[in-house]
């Protein structure tokens, strides 16, 4: 039997209620084009992509449970778990519960249980126990789990290997009396006697020390990289030929070709013993108690400032582009710069880059750094759609903005993207931390509830630091709980299913920043009851300083950016009027008049008179002194100089007479030369010093230099590709994929269309439902993520946006490769949503 057929119909009696919770648990399943039926739904929360989303959220219970079905033998009851890893039965029937509401595992009732698991892996379920239904696993998640293991031959595989005498000694070690037994008998009855989990744990317990020792290393380094060979000679060779013996004596160990072989059932086995009580239940995190108001005013005022910090940097971007370096991203100098410019501590600076740039208000063009097109709009919305934006992109980074992991020791500059778990572990300290718990507390039993993330303890430990810290500067987190904001930060990424990581979720920052603009404008309505609208305050002080309280309007923001220096930032920022802050904003182009009036219209008092005397004192001495840009002086006695200043083919020089021998133009020497002499006259050249240049070929320059201008350029990212780079595919509610799956299966699911029919011709490894993923977006032009091996039989995994299907190939846009590319239908392994 093969496993879509039996999970589809465990799918199809589910009621519309535990339906849709296994729907929104598996929320890539709601990705267009949706599954026609319940074996395309099957075939779709079975694949190994939407397979691994899921594990991220297991915890570490869940996965021993797992891993547990994964590699005992014959049908796998909750009952016959409880008793093998010493856990009470409704404490383990309610983690199988949770492995079924996931759809990673589901109940094979005895009238439909089946020999040996699905697929033909061996395990994953078969006929249930005095009426108790087994267990069953998806076959690739059988298979993950279970492949630590596979490599270790069967109690069958080396006693078939064994000589008869060496297998009669194991079978009587282990209880049964051998006599009159011919080998496939003594065979049978060795894997048989092996198989029994418990009889195997009573006898590893009753060994000496040193082979339980063997026993229990070789148990926990099976996911050891070296093959299990060579480790289990390692290993032999390590605790000495007693321990080996000792082991053999006992049947759990069988030499085979002169060498002493561990067989599978028995790794198991101490795998088991291992585990045995080690299901703890998740952590009993404290809710401390604090004041509900307090955690509000904390949590606003962490939120309003981290507005306030994003506008100041918004506005210095606006003013003055930021530098970019070569390859990308803001370095350490200008970082500092900023940091000082801006009065924020710098650790915490690459935290608001990262999230400007996420949620596309800060992006890159040739001139640096510079807001996005949606700036002006964000810059006059209210405080809680300012607030939105930032928090959401907070939440889908991969990385920890404030805890940036290197590269070969090398800097990743933000807001470069990285690579990493911490927006896993970020979205999971959320989740876990609901209610009223500890974050902190939280954070430190974040193993538990994300077994998988990869981490060794200090880095793990360095990542959840980064995490509060960063929550705590957005309001998320305030006085060790999650804040009203945080609870609606999470509410809103928990409507947009894959909002927890760009790079796996979306095809281009483009589509993400489409994303997080959508969920802002909802998640700003919800939160804008604790975020309201502040008129902000300004006092001009006659210590030349003002003072800000709220945050500042645009216009207020321009006028202090433009006349002033920034002291302190917070609830109320404080800033310094200078003589070299006034003269800046008088070379911006303000006059006195119309920065005072500028001040006395925003202040709530006019202004003193200190300030007043300050810039009609810059003011009288602005401009006495004058600098000329030039890049080219002409000499010459007065007479040529004013027939050059008056012959028309020169006008292009735009020359300026600076003294009666004196002309200026803008243009470059080489420039002003060949305009001369193609006017008639005879110049030569000099250098700063007054020496004539003499060219090295002998003959002067006969023309403009113009090899940047014929120098290729390379072409704009994506230029003459859009396709691809538009939002996420759209998605479907759980109750609306119910009532589809329920009406197909009342009307009959459609026929396969011709062109289904057609690639199922071209590649017969294609289930169906991949089959219809790939029609869908070859008639769509959509994206897919296929599995695909190439020519040379390398295996790669890509997401490509469909242009044609011509014969057997697909001319499909690489997002791997970022370019055109062909794929053979027929080498494409398998097929997932690009949701």
């Amino acid at each position: 039997m093969s496993s879509t057929p039996s999970f589809a119909t465990h799918l199809a009696g589910l009621d519309p209620v535990k339906l849709g919770a296994v729907l929104r648990a598996r929320p890539d399943v709601l990705v267009e084009p949706l599954p026609r039926g319940f074996e395309q739904l099957a075939q779709r929360l079975t694949d190994a992509r939407s397979l691994s989303r899921a594990l991220t959220e297991l915890d570490r219970d869940s996965l021993q449970v797992g891993v547990a079905v994964a590699l005992l033998p014959g049908p796998v009851t909750a009952d016959r778990l409880a008793t093998l890893l010493g856990v009470p039965r409704d404490a383990m029937h309610a983690v199988v519960d949770g492995l079924f509401a996931r759809g990673l595992a589901w109940p094979v009732p005895a009238a439909t249980g089946g020999e040996g698991g699905e697929g033909g892996e061996g395990g994953e379920g078969g006929e249930s126990i005095l009426g108790e239904p087994a267990i069953r696993l998806p076959a690739p998640l059988h298979s993950h789990w279970s492949e630590p293991f596979a490599e270790i031959d069967t109690a069958t595989q080396l006693a078939s290997a064994a000589l008869v005498e060496d297998v009669r000694t194991a079978v009587r070690a282990l209880g049964e009396d051998p006599t009159g037994l011919r080998k496939p008998e003594l065979v049978a009855l060795f894997a048989r006697l092996l198989a029994d989990s418990v009889r195997v744990a009573v006898l590893v317990a009753a060994l000496p020390a040193p082979a339980r020792e063997l026993l229990t290393d070789l148990g926990s380094a099976v996911n050891n990289d070296l093959p299990f060979v060579l480790m289990l000679a390692e290993r032999e060779q390590r605790a000495g030929p007693a321990a080996v013996r000792a082991l053999i004596h006992a049947g759990l160990m069988l030499p085979v070709r002169g060498l002493a072989e561990l067989p599978r059932e028995v790794a198991v086995a101490v795998w088991i013993t291992e585990h045995r009580g080690t299901l703890t239940g998740p952590p009993d995190v404290p809710r401390p108690a604090v004041d509900p108001a307090g955690v509000r005013s904390s949590a606003q005022a962490a939120a309003q400032d981290a507005v306030r910090t994003v506008a100041a940097l918004l506005d210095e971007a606006a003013t003055v582009p930021i530098a970019a370096l070569k390859r990308g991203g803001i370095g350490g100098r200008e970082r500092l710069r900023l940091a000082k410019r801006l009065s924020l501590p710098p650790a915490d600076l690459p935290v608001w880059i990262d999230l400007t740039a996420t949620a596309g208000l800060l992006i890159h063009d040739d001139a640096g750094y510079v807001p996005g097109p949606g700036f002006t709009a964000w810059r006059e919305a209210t405080p809680s759609r300012q607030w939105a934006p930032l928090a959401l992109a907070w939440y889908v980074q991969e990385h920890a903005p404030s805890g940036r992991e290197l590269d070969d020791e090398r800097d990743i500059a933000p807001p470069l993207p990285i690579e990493s778990e911490a927006g896993l572990l970020r979205g999971t300290l959320l989740r876990a931390a609901d209610g009223g718990r500890s974050v902190r507390l939280t954070a430190e039993n974040i193993d538990w509830f994300f077994p998988l993330d990869g981490y060794p303890d200090p880095l793990r430990a360095a990542v959840m630091a980064a995490t509060i810290r960063e929550a705590e500067l957005l309001g998320v987190v305030a006085v060790d709980v999650l804040s009203e904001l945080g609870e609606a930060l999470r509410t809103s990424a928990a409507d947009l299913a894959d909002l927890a990581g760009p790079a796996a979720a979306f095809p281009s920052y483009r589509a993400l920043t489409a994303a997080i603009t959508t969920a802002a404008t909802a998640l700003g309505d919800r939160c804008a009851e604790l975020l309201p609208e502040s008129r902000p305050s300004l006092i001009l002080q006659s210590d030349l300083t003002a003072v800000v309280s709220g945050p500042p309007t645009a216009t207020m923001a321009q006028v202090l950016r433009a006349a002033a220096e920034p002291e302190s930032r917070g609830a109320a920022g404080t800033w310094r009027f200078t003589p070299a802050s006034v003269r800046a904003a008088l070379d911006a182009g303000w006059t006195a008049d119309e920065l005072l009036d500028a001040l006395r219209a925003m202040a709530d008092h006019t202004p003193p008179q200190a300030l007043e005397y300050l810039v009609a004192d810059v003011a009288r001495r602005h401009g006495h002194v004058r600098v000329r840009g030039l890049r080219s002086a002409i000499l010459g006695d007065e007479p040529t100089t004013t027939e050059l200043l008056h012959t028309r083919v020169l006008a292009k020089l735009h020359l300026a007479r600076l003294a009666p021998t004196v002309l200026s133009s803008p243009e470059d020497l080489d420039t002003v030369l060949a305009e001369l002499r193609r006017a008639g006259f005879y110049p030569v050249a000099e250098d700063a010093t007054g020496t004539v240049i003499v060219p090295s070929s002998g003959r002067a320059s006969s023309g403009p230099l113009t090899r940047h201008q014929k120098s290729a350029s390379p072409p704009p990212a994506g230029s003459g590709r859009t396709r691809g780079a538009g939002g996420a595919p759209r998605r479907v509610t759980p109750e609306e994929l119910v009532t589809r799956l329920l009406t197909d299966a009342d009307e009959g699911v459609p026929p396969p269309s011709p062109l289904v029919r057609e690639l199922a011709g071209l590649n017969d490894r294609l289930n169906d439902g991949e089959l219809a993923l790939l029609a869908e977006a070859v008639e769509s032009r959509g994206d897919v993520v296929i599995a695909y091996r190439d020519k040379n039989g390398k295996r790669t995994v890509r997401r490509i946006t469909i242009n044609a299907m011509f014969g057997r190939w697909l001319d499909a846009w690489c997002h791997l490769r970022n370019d055109d590319r062909e794929f053979a239908i027929a080498n494409i392994q398998s097929i997932s949503p690009a949701g």
